[in-house]
């Protein structure tokens, strides 16, 4: 009796596999699904960094000269900025919840998954989404609107600034746990948290210097650490996975998941 072939923990990860009559058949909605996966995250970086980059060129302003609160206040007509703001405030959100399915499905598959890694991917999802709801608020209300508007923006900006610090920690360590990942991928990705979080500690150490430039710098590196997500769907898309909880079928993806977790004997 042969023994069954069991991947280690550095082999590729296997497509899911869905039972029938017929015997197990691959499914892949990769020719559909991939090009997208890969794509929203670099999307969302781009209308971040772009919305910033419109208002500085609007307002004639460079970011040495003024912090990005100060822009947003004095831009009038930021209709557009705005819009941008929310459409890549959006598209983190979605790649934040892919990238935790993502994390989930590799230890599911590895048979590695315990109560640790599960609570630091949630944390990890959840910080990043806040704090993006965090810079909404903070281009929605002026530093020197009427009334509680600028209390609010004192509280997105914190919400942005500490809860993005936090989640581009978290995430490096859980990308650091999953060895499919060459180890390009892990530097570049322990980096950038080092970077933004330093830029962070130096804008706000240096608050009556006027360093806005390290602000900026802040959150360019924080949306192309989120936008530099898409090189790990390039590596390992879980398509199946993704399409099943976008499409709320979270049943069959159970359902298949169960039929091919146990390798069979011959």
């Amino acid at each position: 009796m042969a023994k069954a072939k069991v991947s280690s923990r550095k082999d590729p990860l296997l497509p899911t596999t869905n039972g029938t009559a017929e015997g197990n058949t691959t499914t892949r909605c990769g020719a559909c699904c991939r090009p997208i996966l890969v794509l929203l995250p670099i999307l969302g970086c781009t209308f971040i960094i772009g919305s910033l980059a419109l208002l500085s060129t609007r307002l004639g302003v460079s970011i040495f000269d003024a912090s990005i609160s100060r822009c947003l206040a004095d831009y009038s007509q930021k209709v557009e900025v705005l819009t941008m703001i929310f459409i890549g405030a959006t598209l983190m959100f979605i790649t934040t919840k892919m990238r935790n399915i993502q994390i989930n499905v590799y230890h599911q598959r590895q048979h590695s998954e315990s109560t640790k890694m599960k609570a630091l991917n949630a944390i990890a999802a959840i910080s990043n989404i806040l704090a993006y709801t965090g810079f909404v608020f903070l281009a929605l209300f002026d530093m020197d609107g009427p009334g509680e508007a600028p209390l609010i923006h004192l509280i997105g900006a914190i919400m942005y600034f500490a809860l993005s610090g936090l989640y581009a920690v978290l995430h490096g360590y859980l990308l650091c746990k999953q060895t499919q990942y060459p180890m390009i991928c892990k530097v570049i990705f322990t980096l950038l948290p080092i970077a933004t979080i330093t830029c962070t500690i130096i804008y706000v150490a240096n608050w009556e210097s006027k360093k806005y430039e390290f602000e900026w710098f802040s959150v360019f590196l924080t949306a192309i650490n989120v936008g530099m997500v898409s090189v790990l769907f390039m590596v390992d898309p879980v398509d199946d996975e993704l399409r099943d909880f976008f499409c709320c079928r979270r049943a069959s993806s159970r359902k298949r998941n169960s039929t091919s977790k146990a390798p069979r004997l011959s």
